[in-house]
């Protein structure tokens, strides 16, 4: 499909932009988007607070590209439209949230997607995934992959896992709809 091939290299190209941007550029900043810069809305969603933060996020994309294994591929095609989705989340119901960056809550998206396409063992990685949110939502512990000062942002998390059950929703019932005799 040509739009999902489309939305995968938009999103290659602006992940890679914006990381290799300054992140306070970059960052999803309240008081800039405000002020009218809008692609905060995306890349806020997409820039990194370090290397080792970047590469954690991407070893959790690709640990779930193995186990979803090409269904993944639709799910990754949805992250364009989604990270501004994400950000209008944060501004609505986050006040208090004035800086993010990161992936993660785009990769909260993707649990869901591993769960619906990986199987047994994608069901088991989600169950896991969403026991670390319980847990960082209760111990508020800092991330090892996170600078000091960074508290991970267990917000945009649940987020994303709730936009990712929407799209699986979306998903489930083109799957239905395709798989049904016209």
């Amino acid at each position: 499909m040509p739009a999902r091939r489309l939305s995968l290299v938009l999103l290659v190209g602006l992940f890679a932009f914006t990381n290799l941007m300054p992140g306070e550029s970059m960052q999803f900043d309240r008081d800039a988007i405000a002020a009218g810069e809008i692609w905060r809305l995306w890349t806020g969603q997409l820039c990194h607070w370090s290397l080792l933060h970047l590469l954690g996020n991407l070893a959790a994309v690709a640990a779930f590209a193995v186990i979803a294994g090409t269904p993944l591929l639709r799910w990754l095609a949805l992250l364009p439209l989604a990270a501004p989705l994400l950000s209008l989340v944060l501004l609505s119901l986050m006040p208090a949230l004035q800086i993010y960056r990161g992936f993660s809550g785009l990769v909260a998206m993707l649990v869901v997607g591993v769960a619906m396409d990986g199987g047994l063992i994608g069901r088991v990685v989600a169950l896991a995934w969403g026991a670390k949110l319980v847990f960082d939502a209760i111990a508020g512990t800092p991330s090892p992959f996170l600078p000091e000062g960074i508290t991970t942002t267990w917000q945009a998390h649940l987020a994303g896992l709730l936009l990712g059950m929407a799209a699986g929703a979306v998903f489930l019932h083109f799957d239905r709809n395709t798989a049904s005799p016209s």
